[in-house]
């Protein structure tokens, strides 16, 4: 669907189904006592976005044994959690080739092509790949939101009861996850991931850089300014060094360095 009419796509529902919900892109309707959940995408990704919805819940499963990787699975492929301080600051982009992504996870995408007649034969699938580890999927090592996500999820909580009832054993056991980056790096290499995270680990330290010469702190106590009206002022002033100086307000602080605090003076005064 790229027919330049996708910001109309609220009001044709409307018009078609009558009322309905939208959540972060995702637009739900009741049709025929089933919800119906429609979320746009771009046709530069529908392959890899039609292999991860298919079959349900494989594209979740899936997505567990990626995260043991440091990497993120969804329905734009496969992406690195990039880390600052212990926290994923960012995704990186690795592969939306749904083959390729599929091999790195240690799954068959042949078979998944055929299809499943049963939950249960998706199940199977799962515990048969290269890298199935049993702690992947308990709840108590998802973080906060998945872990919430999953407890309401029935096949989540399915294969769950799946894996008790038949007693599936782990057949690979995942060490660290920073373990794995080499091996990312190798099997994508046209993702030059190793580049993008030294390129965000610069970043990231002129970012700390910035912080410690200028944060709304030292504004606020120089101006006495709070609230909104901070924010504000300090938007105004990253906006007229970028248009002044023709450098992004972080290379220009880092240049700075010290003497920052000095140029948002004269610029505050000089309103």
């Amino acid at each position: 669907m790229n027919d330049g009419t996708l910001g109309n796509v609220p009001e044709r529902l409307r018009e078609r189904f009558g009322v309905i919900h939208s959540n972060n892109g995702v637009y739900s309707f009741a049709y025929d006592n089933y919800q119906v959940d429609i979320i746009l995408q771009d046709e530069s990704i529908w392959d890899c976005c039609q292999d991860f919805f298919d079959y349900d819940p494989t594209g979740n499963l899936m997505g567990k044994i990626a995260n043991f990787f440091g990497l993120k699975y969804g329905n734009k492929g496969l992406h690195y959690c990039y880390r600052n301080e212990g926290r994923v600051s960012r995704n990186i982009y690795i592969s939306n080739d749904s083959k390729r992504n599929f091999e790195f996870l240690g799954y068959d995408y042949d078979r998944y092509l055929q299809g499943f007649d049963t939950v249960e034969e998706i199940f199977d699938w799962i515990v048969a790949g290269k890298y199935f580890a049993v702690e992947c999927f308990r709840l108590e090592n998802l973080n906060h939101s998945d872990r919430n996500r999953n407890k309401k999820r029935a096949t989540f909580q399915g294969f769950l009861k799946y894996l008790d009832d038949k007693n599936i054993q782990s057949t690979f056991k995942f060490e660290d996850e920073s373990t794995y980056l080499k091996l990312i790096q190798d099997f994508f290499p046209e993702g030059n991931l190793k580049e993008k995270i030294e390129e965000f680990d610069e970043l990231d330290r002129k970012s700390q850089n910035v912080y410690n010469v200028f944060n709304g702190n030292m504004v606020m106590e120089l101006t006495g300014l709070e609230g909104k009206v901070l924010g504000n002022a300090i938007s105004s002033y990253k906006t007229y060094v970028s248009e002044t100086y023709k450098q992004t307000f972080i290379d220009f602080t880092n240049e700075y360095e010290g003497n920052i605090m000095e140029n948002f003076k004269e610029w505050y005064h000089g309103l």
